[in-house]
């Protein structure tokens, strides 16, 4: 019960993040569900809870979403995640822990180590670039759960506001999440074992969805640096511990 509690509060409070911001969220939510199963687990059930938090952001923004940008970062995403769900699942679960920490923390203190500075570019100039965006996006949402730092400074280089990133994002997530859960359903994960889990953070995403959304042009991103950093860094410390311990 504490566990279904507790994803509910995050997965609401990270989605308000990341509608306000345009990232960030996701990851939060996948080292708390991290907190009670492997992360061969989590990254699945996080990523349910996440189709729904960008599917609900991408449908409030429908009007700025860039479609060539997406469909051009949609190409590679399914054979990029089974690729990602099959090496995520032949390593050993605490091995698997000990990636996702070494990835959120440099995350939240060297993220200049995971961007790239993409130069602005209409989508018809960036064809080739957003295949590989998207097959980057595939990879690492199935073996660390997360792809919006690498991914979002060529999303945001071909969009023409902060509203288009944050729409366009949130639709190529989508897609990202549908190719993640069926590439790990085909390695046996069920959805079906997890839905009162999956079923609280979707109640709480939409919510999320929603105030964020009220909030985007209302709300500085430097203000929010301090506090992701800092639960980042603690989520992380506890999925080192349980690998170590």
């Amino acid at each position: 019960m504490l566990e279904i509690v507790v994803v509910g509060v995050a997965a609401l409070l990270t989605s308000i993040l990341s509608a306000v911001a345009g990232l960030g969220g996701g990851v939060i939510l996948l080292l708390v569900i991290a907190q009670f199963v492997a992360p061969t687990i989590a990254i699945p059930i996080q990523g349910a809870i996440q189709l729904v938090s960008n599917g609900s952001r991408a449908a409030l923004l429908r009007s700025q979403i860039s479609w060539p940008v997406v469909g051009w970062a949609s190409i590679l995403l399914f054979p990029a995640s089974l690729l990602g769900v099959a090496v995520a699942t032949s390593l050993p679960e605490d091995v698997v822990r000990l990636a996702l920490a070494a990835f959120v923390l440099v995350l939240a203190w060297r993220p200049d180590l995971l961007k790239s500075n993409a130069r602005s570019r209409t989508p018809d100039d960036a064809k080739i670039m957003l295949v590989g965006v998207g097959a980057a996006s595939g990879l690492l949402n199935s073996t660390v759960g997360a792809s919006g730092p690498v991914t979002s400074p060529f999303l945001k280089a071909v969009t023409a506001s902060h509203k288009a990133f944050v729409a366009s994002a949130a639709m190529t997530k989508v897609l990202a999440h549908i190719s993640k859960l069926v590439a790990f359903s085909a390695q046996g994960w069920s959805i079906s074992d997890y839905w009162d889990t999956i079923a609280v953070g979707v109640a709480g995403v939409i919510v999320g969805s929603w105030i964020g959304t009220r909030l985007l042009d209302r709300v500085s991103e430097a203000n929010l640096d301090l506090l992701f950093k800092v639960v980042l860094t603690a989520l992380a410390a506890r999925v080192i511990f349980t690998a170590l311990t």
